[in-house]
């Protein structure tokens, strides 16, 4: 073996018998013990926040907008009338010339999202950048009057936050957030435990 190669193979087992012994001191003395069975997360109706989630400085995006490649769809009972709406999740970003299954995704993009209704009315219900990051839509199970809720996940870099969009026909639309939580501490650079 050549001096250089000794020099870093001998190195690298020295950093690691260090860290070994850093992370075998910092290890909890006390036998770990399992948490409280998990329950069902509900949030109480006083703790969420009925917000706007459609930006207007975004005009909605027209059917075939060029640019605006990423697009999935779901289609769900939203409002109870027995009829299917459709709910679009678009984003402007382009796919791979080189690869039509991958996306070209910037540091940030603007998102949107419609519901259809079955007669063809488009209500926007979401409308926003979303700084390194995406957005993710759910559709609830079914509700005792038989409809069904629009649930967004906006997972950004700096934090993560839950919506629930209760659709009830056409252009009426309320949207509530249910939980935020920030991952990055905005005053500095946060430890890792």
């Amino acid at each position: 073996m050549k001096p250089q190669q000794w020099f870093w193979t001998l190195s690298g087992w020295i950093l690691a018998v260090v860290l070994g012994f850093l992370l075998w001191g910092s290890s909890p003395k006390a036998p770990i013990q399992p948490g409280p069975p998990q329950t069902e997360l509900s949030t109480p109706a006083d703790q969420t926040t009925t917000v706007d989630l459609v930006d207007k400085t975004y005009s909605p995006v027209a059917e075939d907008e060029p640019g605006w490649d990423y697009r999935q769809t779901v289609t769900a009972d939203l409002d109870g009338d027995g009829l299917e709406d459709t709910v679009t999740i678009i984003a402007r970003v382009q796919r791979s010339p080189n690869n039509p299954h991958e996306y070209l995704w910037d540091d940030g993009q603007p998102w949107q999202v419609f519901v259809e209704s079955s007669k063809g009315e488009r209500t926007p219900v979401y409308s926003r950048w979303v700084q390194i990051g995406q957005l993710k839509a759910l559709i609830s199970e079914k509700k005792a009057d038989g409809k069904h809720d629009l649930i967004l996940l906006e997972l950004a870099g700096a934090g993560v936050s839950l919506y629930r969009v209760e659709y009830s026909g056409p252009n009426q639309v309320k949207s509530t957030r249910l939980a935020a939580v920030t991952t990055v501490n905005q005053a500095g650079p946060a430890l890792l435990p």
